[in-house]
């Protein structure tokens, strides 16, 4: 008697273990395919959401930050030699690649103003 013939007498013995043996692999075989299909539409689905926000172009000027850290503690970053953009550039933006794709060039605003006698961060956009 050869391994194999063993093998599938033992199987045509223990039809029962044959049967849970079989539906092991088919359960474990579907829900690989399943898990796999399932993947790969919920990517198709959010690409197709972050499609419909339109250009993800955003334009930061060039800035250094400094990492402070003592202990493995981070204390917070300090930026320096911020370059901003200069307002004759703004028009070159339309230049850009897939520049048709844009919707709107909104500037940020950022600065210190006085507010009922109190100094307080002004943040915002000038829409000009």
């Amino acid at each position: 008697m050869k391994l194999h013939n063993i093998s599938f007498n033992n199987l045509k013995r223990r039809k029962g273990k044959m049967i849970f043996l079989v539906l092991g692999l088919f359960i474990g075989i579907a829900t690989i395919v399943t898990l796999l299909s399932i993947t790969e539409s919920m990517s198709r689905d959010i690409e197709d959401r972050l499609d419909q926000f339109g250009a993800n172009i955003v334009m930061v000027p060039r800035s250094d930050n400094l990492t402070l850290s003592y202990g493995g503690i981070t204390m917070g970053g300090v930026n320096y030699q911020t370059v901003e953009f200069a307002e004759e550039r703004i028009p070159e933006i339309r230049t850009i690649e897939y520049s048709k794709n844009l919707g709107l060039v909104a500037p940020k605003v950022l600065g210190a103003a006085t507010v009922e006698g109190k100094d307080v961060l002004l943040m915002g956009v000038d829409f000009e």
